[in-house]
């Protein structure tokens, strides 16, 4: 698909005041939005690089966090009420599904063009409630504007909306102004003499630079590859439809193709597309030219006969292409910065190249990409003034269960955790619920083990005793090695304390 320059349409300069003019003048796209986002259709590849895109960014869900690192002691309950404030908003975003459906769509507007486009709802109060997305084919792009907010000059596009399918004679259009631009624009591109215009606000979300109209896929530099990808697979697919047909010239040397001969290689000619003449064989009749039968010696050479001479030293035994289609599956991947396994290509790969595969990618590229996203989000309900809560996505758990399980041994080992430290750690590596302990002595680690104590003189001179008893029986020598042994053992005692 060749990059066109972004064309001017007709000039549509509207007056807001005596003071100030907007331009509403439509740019066109330099590329066809419709056809980008039918190319994953025809890809083997796009897609699922997309979708790994949409799942790991925005798939996981939605929740709250604080964004107070101080001590948040006595702003508990404010705080819970901006939380649970977010997430009602959240869950009544969109009447027709989940907003996690919506924000994954506009998300995959994103991938699939380079462009994204969230109709935003507000309430009577100018509350921002909740958002559609709009298809980015039919939308356009005007020129930027300079407007006046709260006393600091802001640049504003203003958009236009056109559906041929809905509209054939394409006379009718919706417009729009940018998130946060005050202009009292109308849906039908006027400008409103009395209030704030019917018009609402689109978010656009854009790969590419800021300043450009309209953005640009991350796969646009590999795109005449994919194109290509797709050729080989019609031309194997045809492969299979139309037959083995090998390109060959058929020389007939001291005569001619009968008549016969002639309509069998006609019809074959014209059903070479046929299936059904995949396993069937010719038959050639030739005869001389002369009417005289070849006589004498040279009566073999002078014989009629047909050679089939091939026109293509490589014969197709298998599907062409097929390191073709490899480098372009690699080539894509490389556009998205996905290792394979995100696509279901992990022959490759065993556990420990997977785990640091999947912990590279979340923090090179998913993690940016929904700290990005996540902007976007919070700057819709800036409104609401939340000082201590901000919506943040969800995250995938790349915990390894293997080092969880070492990192609890070793702790409880060591007297380093306590029971309800350890019980959080179980309850997800074993997804059953654990409540923590009620007594509070399971907040603290086990005593440490006490070393062993050493035996006071009494009691090492009773064991003395039982083995010299043990060895020597009760006798007068079993008494005076007892004796002795008591000399030893104060003697010991004693050096010991002093």
């Amino acid at each position: 698909m060749k990059r066109q320059n972004v064309e001017q349409g007709r000039s549509n300069i509207q007056a807001v005041n005596s003071d100030r003019l907007i331009d509403l003048t439509l740019l066109a796209s330099p590329y066809d939005k419709g056809q980008l986002r039918r190319i994953s259709e025809n890809s083997d590849i796009l897609r699922q690089c997309i979708d790994a895109y949409v799942q790991n960014t925005v798939g996981f869900g939605i929740d709250t966090e604080f964004t107070d690192n101080d001590d948040t002691k006595g702003r508990e309950k404010e705080e819970d009420n901006e939380s649970n404030a977010l997430l009602e908003i959240m869950n009544s975003f969109s009447f027709d599904r989940p907003v996690n459906k919506v924000l994954g769509e506009l998300k995959r507007h994103v991938e699939e063009c380079g462009d994204g486009y969230l109709e935003v709802q507000r309430n009577q109060k100018g509350e921002v409630v909740g958002g559609e997305t709009l298809q980015p084919e039919y939308m356009q792009v005007t020129k930027l504007n300079d407007v006046e907010v709260d006393g600091q000059t802001r640049r504003f596009r203003y958009f236009v909306y056109r559906n041929p399918r809905e509209d054939a004679a394409n006379k009718s259009s919706v417009w729009y102004k940018s998130f946060g631009d005050p202009t009292p624009l109308n849906a039908d591109g006027s400008i409103s003499r009395d209030g704030d215009g019917t018009a609402t606000e689109v978010l656009h979300i854009k790969l590419g630079d800021h300043d450009e109209p309209y953005g640009v896929p991350r796969y646009i530099g590999v795109l005449i590859k994919i194109l290509g990808s797709r050729k080989a697979d019609e031309l194997n697919y045809r492969y299979f439809t139309q037959g083995r047909h090998v390109p060959l010239a058929i020389v007939v040397s001291n005569g001619q193709l009968t008549k016969e001969a002639e309509d069998t290689l006609s019809t074959y000619a014209n059903d070479v597309g046929s299936e059904e003449l995949q396993h069937k064989f010719m038959v050639l009749d030739a005869e001389s030219k002369s009417n005289q039968s070849p006589m004498g010696l040279n009566e073999k050479q002078n014989m009629p006969s047909v050679k089939i001479e091939h026109l293509a030293d490589v014969l197709q035994k298998d599907a062409l292409f097929l390191d073709y289609n490899e480098n372009v599956v690699k080539m894509v991947l490389s556009a998205f910065r996905l290792p394979p396994v995100y696509v279901g290509l992990s022959s490759d790969y065993n556990r420990a190249t997977v785990e640091t595969a999947k912990q590279t990618t979340e923090e090179q590229v998913f993690q940016p990409e929904r700290v990005e996203f996540e902007w976007y989000l919070n700057k819709l309900f800036e409104g609401y003034n939340f000082k201590h809560t901000r919506l943040v996505f969800k995250t995938p758990d790349l915990t390894n269960t293997d080092d969880t399980a070492k990192v609890i041994q070793a702790g409880v080992q060591s007297n380093a955790l306590a029971p309800n430290d350890v019980r959080p750690l179980l309850s997800s590596l074993l997804n059953v619920p654990l409540a923590p302990f009620d007594d509070d002595s399971y907040n603290y680690p086990n005593k440490q083990q006490s070393a062993p104590q050493q035996p006071t003189s009494d009691q090492l001179e009773q064991q003395l005793a039982q083995q010299v008893t043990k060895a020597y029986g009760k006798g007068e020598l079993a008494a005076q090695i007892r004796q002795t042994l008591r000399g030893v053992t104060n003697e010991h005692h004693s050096t010991g304390t002093s």
